[in-house]
């Protein structure tokens, strides 16, 4: 009884993310205030908008990363840092209006979505308004740095948004075209944010390059993630509208998985559970996936791009920043673990 007691304590604690991030909580709070404060730059007609878009409980974490990727190459936390959270926050939320678009979502942070109260055309104008005002902010450093690689990240978000949008109910596709997707329209944020973050923390090229790889393996764990919440999630928890990647044809790493084992036989399965709606099905894609080990695979990949992660964050030197980020990927690590259990 003893020797389990021991081995119960022994057992890891969960990473908490409040605790990684209450150092630099304070300054989260700023960007926050920040980016409410961006409705003052729009048309009093066009505010209301803006500041329903703005004002939601998401988890920040693009800004976390410009933040403490400064912090890690010795940036005060001070007006460059800070307008970065604003600006990489501003481009992810523009992102999120159109992608509730194109999916059809109903429900984000656990409000409505911008095109369910107000139509497709007003939501579209206000992700290109919250575009336009990120890159506006960007455009006022003293060095034109900042601004041109948050313009070729936008370029590249979008361009990714679009190419997997092309795909839809893609039965062909492969693997690796599925992460360059999810690298280039959520890897490439989070990587920028990391990269200008390090800039502004005067960081040599090496330093850089290091938090840019970091940024990206992050992000491709955090989106595989995401997908993953749309097949197995729930709605009350996640806030947001799910089933939407398989109703629209979206093909995620654990279905492209089957496809990539799959008989003959049981790709016309999964052509069809694609084209009945997916989510409805959970059940007989559990089966699928239990079948060819597609969690497992799913949940072994995410954990070679975190140790990548890990290895590029390795390149920097010790501070308690690159501790802090080294345990954001862990946590993120651990929330890939708990899929489908």
């Amino acid at each position: 009884m003893g020797v389990i007691a021991t081995q119960e304590r022994r057992k890891p604690v969960p990473l908490n993310l409040t605790e990684i991030l209450a150092p630099i909580s304070g300054h989260l709070t700023e960007v926050e205030h920040r980016l409410l404060k961006q409705t003052d730059a729009f048309d009093p007609g066009v505010r209301s908008y803006v500041e329903y878009a703005l004002d939601g409980a998401g988890k920040r974490l693009r800004p976390t990363l410009a933040l403490l990727s400064a912090s890690a190459c010795g940036a005060p936390m001070d007006e460059g840092p800070l307008n970065l959270g604003v600006i990489v926050e501003l481009i992810h939320v523009a992102t999120l209006v159109h992608d509730d678009i194109n999916d059809g979502a109903l429900v984000r942070r656990s409000k409505p979505t911008s095109n369910s109260k107000w139509g497709n055309e007003i939501s579209v104008l206000l992700g290109d308004c919250l575009f336009a005002r990120a890159l506006q902010i960007a455009a006022s450093y003293p060095t034109t740095e900042v601004c041109r690689r948050v313009a070729d990240a936008t370029n590249i978000v979008c361009s990714g948004e679009i190419l997997q949008t092309q795909n839809r109910f893609n039965f062909n596709l492969t693997i690796d075209e599925y992460l360059k997707f999810i690298e280039m329209k959520t890897a490439e944020l989070f990587a920028v944010s990391c990269e200008l973050g390090a800039h502004l923390g005067g960081a040599d090229d090496a330093a850089k390059r290091a938090l840019r790889q970091y940024g990206l393996h992050l992000g491709i764990t955090y989106q595989i993630y995401d997908d993953c919440v749309d097949i197995f999630g729930q709605e009350r928890k996640a806030g947001k509208s799910l089933g939407t990647d398989l109703a629209k044809g979206k093909l995620t790493l654990p279905v492209l998985r089957v496809l990539q084992k799959a008989t003959p036989a049981e790709r016309e399965e999964v052509n069809a559970l694609v084209l009945q709606n997916g989510q409805g099905n959970l059940r007989d894609w559990m089966v699928l996936f239990g079948r060819h080990g597609a969690v497992e695979y799913t949940r072994k990949v995410t954990q070679e791009h975190i140790q990548s992660a890990l290895a590029a964050l390795a390149r920097l030197p010790a501070s308690d920043p690159k501790d802090r980020l080294g345990q954001l990927a862990r946590f993120v690590a651990e929330q890939v673990q708990g899929i489908a259990r």
